[in-house]
C-alpha cells in the first residue's frame, strides 16, 4: 500500500481494516499509484516469500570485515541459486543487535556496489537482520503491516535463510531500505533530503544525510528546531504546519506508541528516518527498527511523547484533540481477530526454516509467536480502554513542597556503560559506571530518565549526587567541559560533578511555557571513566513561585 497525500491521509488512516483490505470507503487511488503497484517488481517478494541466500567472501573480505565492519566489502550473494558476483557487504546493528563477523551478523546487502548488476526484484540493496531480540522472527514484519494497514508508509519486510561463509545461519528479516524508490512510493517525489536519525538523537544533533539534492549544511533540520524549540508563541502553531505535516506526524506518533514501539522516534528518539519533501519543504517520518514491539499491554498512548517535534506538536491543544481522535480511529487496525490468522499463516511459512536450525529453536519459535498473539490481543483491550479515558491531569503541587520523582529507567547512549540501582552508604542510588577505555572511542554517555506531565510555570529539579573517580575529557563546540554527571531538563543542566565528591546537592531550574508539557528529566553522566550516584530519595521537583 501507498502513502496517501497529505490531503488524504488523515481519512485514509481512520479506515478499519480486515488484512489490508478497508472496511469503508477510501479516496479513490490514483492512475499513477495504482500502475505503480501493478509494476511493482517487489511485490511478489514481499507478499510473504521466503528466499534462500547464499553470500560468499574472500579472505581478504573476512578480514575487512572483521577490522572495519561497517565498511563495505566485496562479495558474491546468490538468490534462489542466481548469482551476483559483484556484489558487497557490510554489518549492521545497534547496541542491542549488533553481532561480529563470526558470530550471527545482520548484514547490508549492495548487489551491484563493485560492479553493474541486475536488482532483485527491483532491489538493488537490501537489509538481513539477525533478530536476536525478536524470538518470533514477526515483530518488524507485523509492524511494517500495522503502519501500512494505517495508510502510513513503511519500509516493507519479507524472511530470507542466508548461509554466510559456508555457515548456516538460518532465518533472517528481509527488509527493504530506504532508498529513492520507497520514497517515490510513499511521498511521489523522492529527491528530497533523507536523515537518519541514528542512535538516540533528536533533529538537534548532527544527523547523517543520507540521500536527497537539497541542502548539505542541515540548514533544512535546524529551521524545523528552531520552530519546535519556541514556547508560549502565538504563531507557533502556523510556523510549525509550514514545516511538519502535522495530520501524518499525528499518526506517526498514534501507531508507534500503540505498537508499544517504545525503541522508536517519539518515546526515545531513535530508529527512524525523517524525510524533508521538496514539494512543501515539510517534514515527514519514516519507522524504523520495530524489532521490539507489544512489549507492555498497558504502555500509555496518552503520555506526552519526549521527542522533539512529537513534543511540540502535541503540546498545542488542538492537535493534542486531533491525536485522542486518531487514537480512537486507529483502535479498530489493532483488532486481534485480523491479525492472528495473518501471523499464525506467516509462521506456518517460517517454521520450515526453522524446523532446519533445530527442534529447540522450532520449539521456542512457536512459544513465542503464541505469545505474541496474546500481547497483540491484550494490546487491543488496553487500546481500547485508554481510547476512552480522560486526559492525563498534569503533575499537583501543594503550595512549596516538592514531590519525589519515581518512574526512572536506564537509558545507555553508548555501550560501555553500566547502570543499575545500588545500596551506597546506607542509602539507595541510581549508579551509573564507566570503565577506561584504551582506544580512543571518546566518553562514554548514559542516563536514568522518567517524564512528568506539568503545567505552564517555573520548576527546580533537586538531587544528591556522589561521584568517585570520574573523569572526563568531553568537551563542547566552543571547547568547554560538558563531561561529569548533572541533571539536565531540556537545555537546563546543573553544575557538573568531576573527581571525588561527597553526597552533593544538585539543582536544575527549568520552566515550562506551553499549557502543559510532558517533560524529560534525567540524571546524565558522560565521563570517560569512574562512577556516579544519584541518591534515590534525593530526587525531588519542586514549583518555583512565579
Amino acid at each position: 500500500m501507498l502513502h496517501a497525500p497529505s490531503s488524504t491521509l488523515a481519512a485514509r488512516a481512520a479506515l478499519a481494516l480486515v488484512g489490508l483490505t478497508a472496511l469503508a470507503a477510501s479516496p479513490a487511488q490514483s492512475p499513477r499509484r495504482a500502475d505503480a503497484d501493478a509494476h511493482d517488481p517487489a511485490r511478489e517478494l514481499f507478499a510473504g516469500r521466503l528466499v534462500r541466500i547464499a553470500v560468499a567472501v574472500s579472505e581478504e573480505s573476512k578480514g575487512r570485515l572483521r577490522e572495519s565492519p561497517r565498511e563495505y566489502a566485496p562479495a558474491r550473494v546468490s538468490i534462489d541459486g542466481k548469482d551476483w558476483p559483484s556484489a558487497g557487504i557490510k554489518l549492521k546493528g545497534a547496541a542491542g543487535s549488533f553481532r561480529e563477523f563470526d558470530d550471527r551478523p545482520g548484514l547490508t546487502v549492495d548487489l551491484d556496489r563493485f560492479g553493474e548488476a541486475a536488482p532483485f526484484h527491483g532491489l538493488a540493496k537490501f537489509h538481513l537482520n539477525n533478530a536476536v531480540q525478536d524470538g518470533t522472527w514477526l515483530h518488524e514484519w507485523l509492524g511494517a503491516q500495522v503502519f501500512l494497514a494505517a495508510g502510513y508508509p513503511a519500509p516493507r519486510v519479507a524472511h530470507a535463510v542466508l548461509e554466510l561463509d559456508g555457515r548456516k545461519l538460518g532465518l533472517y528479516v528481509l527488509r527493504e531500505p530506504f532508498d529513492r524508490r520507497l520514497l517515490d512510493r510513499a511521498f511521489g517525489d523522492g529527491s528530497g533530503n533523507l536523515y537518519d536519525g541514528g542512535f538516540c538523537q533528536d533533529l538537534d544533533a548532527e544527523l547523517e544525510k543520507d540521500s536527497g539534492a537539497g541542502v548539505d549544511d542541515r540548514s533544512d533540520l535546524r529551521a524545523l528546531v528552531e520552530v519546535c524549540s519556541v514556547a508560549d508563541d502565538d504563531v507557533t502553531g502556523t510556523r510549525l504546519a509550514e514545516r511538519v505535516d502535522v495530520p501524518a506526524l499525528i499518526d506517526f506518533v498514534a501507531l508507534e506508541s500503540m505498537l508499544g514501539h517504545w525503541d522508536g522516534y517519539a518515546l526515545n528518539r531513535n530508529n527512524y528516518r525523517v524525510y524533508l519533501d521538496p514539494r512543501d519543504g515539510r517534514a515527514r517520518f519514516l519507522p524504523h527498527g520495530m524489532d521490539q514491539l507489544f512489549g507492555d499491554a498497558e504502555a500509555s498512548v496518552l503520555s506526552h511523547p519526549p521527542a522533539l517535534v512529537a513534543s511540540a506538536v502535541l503540546a498545542r491543544p488542538e492537535w493534542r484533540k486531533q491525536y485522542r481522535a486518531r487514537v480512537r480511529a486507529l483502535v479498530p487496525v489493532f483488532a486481534p481477530e485480523r491479525w492472528r490468522p495473518r501471523i499464525r499463516a506467516m509462521a506456518e511459512r517460517l517454521e520450515p526454516a526453522l524446523v532446519e536450525m533445530g527442534d529447540d529453536v522450532r520449539d521456542a519459535f512457536r512459544d513465542a509467536v503464541r505469545d505474541l498473539e496474546e500481547r497483540v490481543a491484550a494490546r487491543h483491550a488496553s487500546l481500547l480502554a485508554q481510547s476512552k479515558a480522560p486526559e492525563p491531569r498534569p503533575l499537583e503541587f501543594r503550595g512549596a513542597r516538592p514531590i519525589l520523582v519515581k518512574g526512572w529507567k536506564p537509558a545507555a547512549e553508548t555501550e560501555e556503560i553500566a547502570l543499575r540501582r545500588k545500596g551506597v552508604d546506607g542509602v539507595m542510588a541510581y549508579e551509573l559506571s564507566c570503565e577506561a577505555r584504551d582506544d580512543d572511542a571518546g566518553s562514554q554517555v548514559a542516563a536514568w530518565r522518567t517524564t512528568v506531565l506539568l503545567a505552564r510555570g517555573r520548576y527546580r529539579l533537586l538531587a544528591s549526587i556522589r561521584t568517585a573517580g570520574l573523569r572526563s575529557g568531553s568537551r563542547d563546540d566552543e571547547g568547554h567541559e560538558n563531561g561529569g554527571a548533572f541533571l539536565a531538563v531540556d537545555d537546563a543542566r546543573s553544575e557538573r560533578l568531576l573527581g571525588d565528591h561527597r553526597w552533593t546537592a544538585s539543582r536544575c531550574e527549568f520552566e515550562v511555557g506551553e499549557f502543559q508539557r510532558e517533560v524529560e528529566l534525567a540524571l546524565r553522566v558522560r565521563a570517560d571513566d569512574g562512577i556516579a550516584w544519584f541518591r534515590i530519595d534525593s530526587l525531588q521537583l519542586e514549583r518555583m513561585p512565579d
